[in-house]
């Protein structure tokens, strides 16, 4: 009897993890040039053996209206991590975006934190922002490029 009441004090005593606050992500995209069609993109988070922006990536996605100037979308309660943004701007409405033959963008895209990779789309780290524990909200922001 003494052993398991020993036990339970220890086991009492022991510190527990406190669960991981969740927070806000504001995603905050510039530079759009008309009301034509909508803006599409995505929250990606790293995964291993997956190549940024992999469709397989994406934990959340958005659509809204265009509106020149800027628009805003705000994802709840995330939890804390690193998180990279993707968007484009589909004025045509064919929920992709355009390409030419040569496959460079038509409309309108951009990454967070207005990173631009060399023949082809830049790295996690370099789009990816930081929701740290107990932060209440931290923004992703691109500037669209056409």
């Amino acid at each position: 009897m003494k052993t398991k009441l020993q036990i339970l004090c220890l086991c009492a005593s022991l510190p527990f993890a406190a669960p991981a606050t969740a927070g806000d992500l504001v995603i905050e995209l510039k530079g759009i040039r008309s009301n034509e069609g909508s803006i599409m993109g995505g929250v990606h988070v790293r995964m291993p053996d997956v190549k940024f922006p992999a469709p397989d990536s994406s934990v959340h996605s958005f659509r809204t209206l265009a509106r020149e100037g800027t628009v805003t979308v705000v994802f709840k309660d995330l939890p804390p991590g690193d998180y990279a943004l993707t968007a484009f701007h589909d004025e045509d409405g064919d929920h992709e975006l355009g390409r030419n033959a040569l496959g460079i963008p038509t409309e309108g895209y951009a990454f967070g934190n207005d990173a631009v990779g060399f023949m082809g789309p830049p790295k996690f780290e370099d789009t990816a922002v930081t929701l740290a524990e107990g932060e209440a909200q931290v923004t992703a922001s691109g500037t669209m490029g056409y």
